[in-house]
């Protein structure tokens, strides 16, 4: 299981975030998220049932569902990854991001996607390795960057919303 703690400057809270997958066979998954507000004791989560495929032209395809316990409510979803390297090794590379998530009960779609710009740093120090992000949400209208050393993850958008995250 992967835990985690996870402040944001939106909400001004702190949360215990725990994660893990069970897999089923090699293409199907179950992933379960909670989280759990230190300051009001709310918990939350979801549950996603997923398939994932791997076609040629796109690094992975994943299609299922989704059940967001705070919401009560089950959503379809279908996202894709694509990921170009630039460099022969592999440590700079463009990463596009693609998916939609329909809820049946509100009859309402979403889309969602991003492009990244990933550069990855091993052995910065004797026992740090960094990845930096810089991206940029179509839907949002947002570039953004994340900077992430072994454990510890710092993420700020262009309206100066941030987030910081240990992995436990």
């Amino acid at each position: 299981m992967e835990t985690s703690l996870r402040y944001n400057s939106e909400e001004k809270q702190l949360y215990l975030h725990a994660k893990e997958c069970f897999l089923i066979d090699s293409s199907f998954y179950l992933k379960a998220h909670g989280r759990l507000n230190t300051h009001t004791g709310l918990t939350g989560g979801t549950i996603q049932f997923r398939r994932r495929f791997t076609p040629k032209v796109i690094t992975s395809l994943d299609v299922g569902g989704k059940y967001d316990i705070d919401g009560k409510e089950f959503s379809y979803d279908i996202q894709a990854k694509k990921t170009l390297p630039i460099t022969e090794t592999g440590l700079l590379s463009l990463d596009i991001r693609a998916g939609y998530n329909f809820n049946p009960g509100l009859k309402f779609g979403k889309p969602r996607g991003v492009v990244e710009l990933n550069y990855k740093i091993f052995n910065f120090t004797e026992e740090q390795d960094v990845r930096l992000r810089v991206g940029y949400n179509p839907f949002q209208r947002k570039p953004y960057l994340q900077i992430r050393e072994n454990n510890w993850s710092f993420n700020a958008d262009y309206s100066g919303n941030w987030s910081v995250m240990y992995d436990l």
